[in-house]
């Protein structure tokens, strides 16, 4: 295996771990009754299917464990193509997941509109995530041409057939659409949560909003990045710096809520005390 994978799925499962941690404490604890944590739960189920679903498409693109992708094609040749549709599905539901989070801390952040505004958010945020879900697996679908995938024998080599120039154009151009897209969204929805918050929270930022603010900003900085990363022509290093882009935007989230939500610090020295105690 090589070094960059081993680091990816070092990273990768020690982040998986922490999210499901967090969906675990999240879920079973009292601290965590706003519909704000209920959003967050769901997002880290979702992160943590996407980062498992990304693992047969790495090894195709950075040609690593050969042997295993090579038996995985052979028996099951549509699968490549499957886990890729579901890559490119969950890179927009990933987004919207964010933003939607992030515009719940824009409409709960007035205290006077509070209890009615979380009220709507638990009640609804089901069918919300389901509207997501289908729309990742509708623009996967529609707005994209995945590219097919045939394993050469005599090289012991995958290679990509590509489509035709016009397809494959159209997909350049829907992929720059959508990045600026929700670069644009995140960031203006991001500065009028903040101009939301600041009106209301004067004893300075919820340790709520500041993980949703922390996590959309760094978010705005990693699709910038991936774009940039568009214009490196550099052979493996390209498809490698988009992936771990793309690792840490996926568990920013995570890590946002471990280093500065104080409600899950409190629930971890909790479980850490009872733990301690039988």
């Amino acid at each position: 295996m090589f070094l960059i994978s081993k680091i990816w799925l070092g990273y990768g499962l020690i982040s998986v771990v922490m999210s499901a941690f967090l969906v675990l404490i999240i879920s079973t604890s009292q601290l965590f009754n706003q519909s704000f944590y209920r959003l967050v739960t769901i997002h880290l189920v979702l992160v943590i299917l996407s980062w498992i679903n990304s693992w047969p498409s790495r090894i195709v693109y950075t040609e690593d464990s050969p042997y295993f992708a090579r038996v995985l094609f052979e028996h099951s040749p549509r699968l490549f193509k499957s886990f890729t549709f579901l890559g490119v599905a969950f890179c927009h539901i990933q987004s919207w997941s964010s933003i939607v989070i992030c515009i719940n801390k824009l409409r709960t952040a007035n205290p006077e509109k509070y209890e009615e505004r979380n009220k709507f958010w638990n009640r609804w945020c089901l069918l919300i995530y389901g509207l997501i879900i289908g729309f990742g697996l509708m623009a996967a679908n529609y707005l994209i041409v995945i590219p097919s995938i045939r394993y050469l024998p005599e090289t012991g080599n995958f290679v990509f057939i590509v489509m035709n120039l016009g397809d494959g154009i159209m997909n350049i151009f829907l992929v720059g659409v959508f990045l600026i897209l929700y670069i644009l969204i995140s960031l203006i929805i991001g500065l009028i949560t903040i101009c939301k918050i600041r009106k209301h929270e004067e004893k300075g930022y919820h340790h709520s909003s500041l993980v949703i603010l922390a996590h959309t900003f760094f978010r705005v900085f990693c699709l910038l990045s991936l774009m940039g990363s568009f214009f490196l022509q550099i052979e493996n290093f390209t498809v490698e710096m988009m992936i771990t882009i793309f690792d840490f935007m996926t568990f920013s989230m995570t890590y946002m809520l471990l280093f500065c939500d104080e409600n899950v610090k409190m629930a971890f020295r909790t479980s850490c005390s009872s733990g301690d105690s039988t």
